[in-house]
C-alpha cells in the first residue's frame, strides 16, 4: 500500500514530529511505500527524502492542492492532528486539505479536549464527518469523542502511542551514562512552564537516599526560547540551588537522538510526568518510559490515569510535591515493589511496540481500502471525489513551496 502520513517532521523539534518520523518507520517496516507531507513552520533548514511535499504553516491555498495531489498519489492517508501544528484559527486550514482527500483518510488525534472552544469543536467534528476514520490513544477519548462531539463508536478506534524496541540493559546503560550505584528519577522532553517540573524538584529535597539522583533531559522547547530565552531553565536551575540539591539534579540540555533515548530511559528506575493540566489524553514520554520497563509515578491527567491502571505505576495529585515525595520514597525503601512496577510497566510497553502499532494501522487501512473498493464498484466511493482536472496543473511540481528543503 502506497500510504502519505501528514504531519509535523523531522528535523522540528516537537513530539508529533518525533511521532510522525516513528510511525513512518514502522510502516516502512510492515511492506509499505510510505512518504511524508510536512507541515512547516520555517524552522526546518531541510528535511529528508522521504518528505515528498511540504506546507507552508500558513498558506492556506496549498492545503486544498495537497489534499488533490493525494488523491493522484496515493492509496491511503494519515493525518496527525494537534490543533498547533496547522494555519488557522485552532488550526483550522486542515479542513481544507481533508474537504478534497478521497482515498482511505485516517485522522489520529493527539489531542481531545472535554471542554473545546467552538472552532476546536468544529475541527473535530468536521474530522468525523469527512474522515473514514479516527484513532485515538485512550479509551478516555473514545468516550470524550461520543458525548462530546458526537462522533458515532464505529468510527473511532484505540491504537496505542507506539514505543521503541529497547536492546540495551539497564546496567549497561547506567555505566555508559555515569550513573552505576545511582537509583536513577528521570524526565525527559522539551522543557516549558507546563510540565511541572518545579513540584517534582521540590519533591527531589525531601527524599532520604545518598543514592538517589533525579535527571531533567531536555533541550528548552524552541517556541519557549523565542519568546523569552533560557530564564524558564535558569528559575528550575536557581530552584534546585535553593533546596540545597547540588549533586541530587542533574539537567541536561539536550535534544537527544533515539540512540541516547534509549541510553537515558533503561538507565532511569524511576520515570516521573509531573504535569500541571488534566485536559491531557496522550503522552509520548510517558508511553516511552513504560517500554522502557520503568517504575512510573505521575499526576492523574487523562492519558496517566488510562496508561497505570492495574498497578502500572503511582498516581499523585496535581502540584502537591509532599505526595510525589512519599511515592518516591515508598519504591526507593521497598526494591521489591519497584521491581514489580517496572515489570508491570515493561508487561504493557510490549503490547505498544511500534511494530504492534504499525500491524493495527495496517489492518485498519486495509479494511478501508476494502470497503472503499467495494463502494466503487456499485458506482460510490465513501467520499466524493472533486479531483476531475489536472492535479499537476493545480499543484505542479515547480510550484511546491520550500522546494529547496527537499533532498
Amino acid at each position: 500500500m502506497k500510504i502519505i502520513i501528514v504531519g509535523s517532521y523531522l528535523p522540528r523539534k516537537c513530539g508529533i514530529a518525533t511521532f510522525t518520523h516513528d510511525l513512518y518507520k514502522s510502516l516502512i517496516r510492515e511492506g509499505h511505500e510510505v512518504h511524508i507531507l510536512a507541515i512547516s513552520d520555517k524552522s526546518e533548514r531541510q528535511f529528508p527524502k522521504e518528505v515528498q511535499r511540504v506546507i507552508p504553516r500558513n498558506e492556506s491555498q496549498y492545503y486544498t492542492q495537497a489534499g488533490h495531489w493525494i488523491n493522484s498519489q496515493y492509496d491511503a492517508c494519515i493525518i496527525q492532528h494537534e490543533f498547533g501544528i496547522f494555519g488557522g484559527e485552532s488550526g483550522a486550514y486542515i479542513q481544507r486539505l481533508i474537504d478534497q482527500v478521497s482515498v482511505p483518510l485516517v485522522v489520529n488525534l493527539h489531542t481531545v479536549l472535554m471542554n473545546p472552544s467552538t472552532p476546536e469543536k468544529l475541527i473535530i467534528q468536521q474530522f468525523g464527518k469527512k474522515a473514514d476514520h479516527l484513532t485515538v490513544m485512550t479509551n478516555r477519548a473514545i468516550e470524550m469523542l461520543k458525548s462530546v462531539y458526537e462522533i458515532p463508536e464505529s468510527k473511532i478506534s484505540l491504537i496505542p502511542h507506539g514505543v521503541p524496541t529497547f536492546k540495551i540493559t539497564q546496567q549497561s546503560a547506567k555505566e555508559i551514562l555515569g550513573f552505576t550505584g545511582k537509583k536513577v528519577m528521570l524526565s525527559f522532553g522539551l522543557i516549558g512552564r507546563s510540565k511541572g517540573f518545579e513540584t517534582a524538584i521540590e519533591a527531589v529535597a525531601q527524599v532520604n537516599d545518598p543514592t538517589f539522583l533525579y535527571v531533567i533531559l531536555g533541550a528548552t522547547h524552541p517556541n519557549v526560547v523565542q519568546e523569552e530565552g533560557e530564564k524558564y531553565r535558569n528559575q528550575l536551575i536557581q530552584l534546585a540551588a535553593d533546596k540545597g540539591l547540588s549533586g541530587k539534579v542533574l539537567f541536561i540540555d539536550r535534544y537527544v537522538n533515539d540512540e541516547w533515548l534509549e541510553i537515558y530511559l533503561k538507565a532511569c528506575d524511576i520515570y516521573v510526568t509531573p504535569y500541571p493540566n488534566e485536559n491531557q489524553i496522550s503522552s509520548g514520554t510517558l508511553s516511552f518510559a513504560m517500554g522502557a520497563g520503568a517504575a512510573v509515578i505521575s499526576t492523574p491527567y487523562w492519558y496517566a490515569k488510562d496508561l497505570l491502571q492495574k498497578n502500572r505505576g503511582l498516581l499523585f495529585d496535581f502540584n502537591q510535591a509532599d505526595q510525589l515525595a512519599a511515592c518516591i520514597q515508598q519504591l526507593l525503601d521497598n526494591p521489591t515493589l519497584l521491581d514489580q512496577y517496572r515489570k508491570n510497566a515493561l508487561i504493557q510497553g510490549n503490547k505498544m511496540s511500534w511494530p504492534n502499532v504499525a500491524k493495527k494501522q495496517t489492518v485498519l487501512l486495509q479494511k478501508l481500502s476494502k470497503q472503499n473498493k467495494t463502494l466503487k464498484k456499485q458506482g460510490t466511493t465513501l467520499k466524493s471525489n472533486p479531483a476531475l482536472f489536472n492535479v499537476e496543473q493545480r499543484f505542479p511540481a515547480h510550484a511546491n513551496p520550500y522546494k529547496s528543503l527537499l533532498k
